[in-house]
């Protein structure tokens, strides 16, 4: 009996965290301050047509090698292996990382081949409204060499040592991360020198539906026998999703235009070498590479029977949120007016955010053996996977024992939603109780941190000064605020990681 129950509470615990967590896609840079060419962001079609997840990828990569004493970038590429499926049913454990970077300069003459194999342990801290990953990875095996004209540097893996640790926190839309790497590398000349590279800093950034970033600030000194140089790196590895609006040329065709997503993708290296070296030029001392692809774009399917919005100054955003199917309810005229019921509202941040719903989908099967945590919710409810997976991604946690699935949810309400969706409450600190808007007074003490924060950052827009945080929310104005949303995960949050425009 006791085996069977430890049983029950793992294939729990293993169904809670597939279902909440959505991984950021961390190390495609390769912590040794160099850059690649990343991977896209998921295509919209992949939602139908499932990709299986890549357990190797080959990328391309560029990095600046000052082993020599001057600035050499090496071109080549990266080849990333993590065998970390183990995450997605233990609370703790450990699986293998491995990073083989070739590359050369042909100018110079010059080759770099590093492989690096980490083991990875991990283990999971639950937290008020987000869960967090602890990782920290040991190396296993180490082995490079650089040659650079005739000369031969071989990493002597006795006297390197690698430290790389890092946590990172899952919202309910949003993993954020932090790693800090710090590593000291000792190599043997074949002129019978011994050259030691010291690195330190933070590898840093985010991964969600709209746009993902990585970023880092090293500090690189390398320590020869006769002259010390130190470098500060700037890496940085942006992929992100756009829109715009395609109009048809042709005039008898059945629409007037589509809406196309862009994935664009671009990476960039900064350096500045900060110690005294006459013999090199201003732009040996301080300069920056990039890589930069192709874009990719897919269209969007076509919005339908929304021509009585068009005089309404929301028209735009309606139209975006059905195109890329946020928005599902059939369009019809009343909805200028209508109030989105709190059930509505989670739904499309649920289909926004791009959460996995798949586990709480109903079928004649499994229906009666489905949890029921909201009496107004029950599996029966076509709102019933939204509500469950927002729940047990601690996006929301309802009124007592029930959601109030059917009222109209308010502004204030929705507002905490949205912020909450992305994790970003702190910003909403409070310096005094007050905030910028007239019906200050109106807001509810719960609601103050978040509104703040969404204020802050922009996605949160007053109405001649004015938030009306109790008045019920249309479904006009949620198209409003969810397109602000996913705006301002496109383009302005990438603006804070990016360290090189």
């Amino acid at each position: 009996m006791k085996r069977i129950s430890m049983k029950i509470l793992f294939l729990i615990f293993a169904f809670s965290i597939t279902s909440i967590c959505v991984y950021a896609d961390m190390g495609d840079m390769g912590y040794f301050g160099g850059i690649s060419e990343g991977t896209n962001l998921p295509k919209t079609i992949e939602k139908y047509v499932p990709v299986k997840p890549l357990k190797t990828r080959v990328m391309r990569y560029k990095e600046m090698v000052y082993i020599s004493g001057e600035p050499i970038e090496f071109e080549g590429t990266i080849k990333v292996t993590k065998n970390d499926d183990v995450i997605d049913t233990k609370e703790s454990g450990s699986y293998n990382e491995k990073y083989v970077i070739s590359a050369k300069n042909l100018e110079k003459n010059s080759t770099l081949d590093r492989t690096i194999n980490f083991t990875t342990s991990f283990y999971y801290v639950d937290g008020d409204f987000k869960k967090q990953i602890v990782r920290d990875s040991a190396v296993s095996s180490w082995t490079e060499k650089i040659v650079i004209d005739d000369v031969t540097y071989t990493l002597d893996d006795t006297f390197s040592i690698y430290s790389l640790t890092g946590v990172e926190d899952i919202t309910p839309g949003v993993s954020y991360y932090d790693t800090s790497v710090s590593y000291e590398a000792r190599f043997l000349s074949s002129n019978n020198e011994t050259i030691t590279i010291k690195t330190e800093g933070s590898v840093y950034g985010y991964d969600q539906p709209w746009s993902k970033v990585e970023s880092g600030k090293l500090t690189m000194d390398i320590i020869g026998p006769k002259d010390r140089m130190q470098v500060t790196l700037n890496p940085s590895l942006e992929a992100k999703k756009t829109m715009y609006y395609d109009k048809t040329s042709p005039f008898p065709i059945s629409f007037d235009g589509t809406y196309n997503q862009r994935l664009e993708r671009e990476a960039s290296l900064k350096y500045n070498i900060t110690t005294n070296h006459p013999e090199l030029t201003r732009s040996q001392m301080e300069n920056s590479i990039m890589i930069s692809t192709a874009k990719q774009i897919e269209k969007l399917p076509i919005p339908a029977g929304l021509d009585f919005l068009d005089s309404n100054p929301a028209n735009e955003h309606m139209k975006k949120l059905y195109s890329m199917e946020i928005m599902t309810e059939i369009p019809h005229k009343s909805m200028e007016l209508e109030a989105i019921t709190r059930g509505e509202f989670i739904k499309a941040i649920c289909l926004a955010m791009n959460m996995d719903t798949s586990k709480y989908q109903v079928t004649s099967k499994n229906k009666n053996s489905m949890k029921v945590i909201f009496g107004d919710v029950l599996p029966d409810n076509p709102l019933y996977p939204y509500i469950m997976t927002a729940y047990n991604a601690k996006l929301i946690k309802g009124v007592g024992d029930v959601f109030k699935v059917s009222q109209p949810i308010t502004r204030q309400e929705a507002l905490c939603i949205l912020i909450r969706v992305i994790g970003l409450e702190k910003i909403g600190k409070l310096e005094n109780s007050v905030t910028p808007f007239k019906d200050d007074n109106m807001i509810s003490p719960w609601a103050r941190k978040a509104i703040l924060a969404g204020y802050k950052l922009g996605i949160i827009e007053e109405k001649e000064g004015n938030l009306e945080p109790r008045k019920w929310l249309s479904k006009i104005d949620a198209s409003t605020i969810i397109d602000n949303l996913i705006n301002y995960l496109r383009e302005d949050i990438s603006g804070y990681y990016r360290l090189i425009q």
